[in-house]
């Protein structure tokens, strides 16, 4: 999968830092000015980590 700004953001505060979706979602409308659904979020983080 590609690195761009999302699955890093996922890695950086979710995977390692343990983060919500919620919080990081925030973090990306303020900083980027992303809205990104929760929805999509989930799908980006099942893509990166295959349980």
């Amino acid at each position: 999968m590609k690195q761009d700004l999302i699955n890093q953001t996922l890695k950086t505060y979710f995977l390692s830092k343990g983060k919500t979706l919620k919080v990081i979602q925030r973090y990306l409308r303020v900083k980027y000015n992303l809205n990104i659904e929760e929805k999509l979020l989930k799908k980006r983080l099942r893509e990166i980590s295959p349980s």
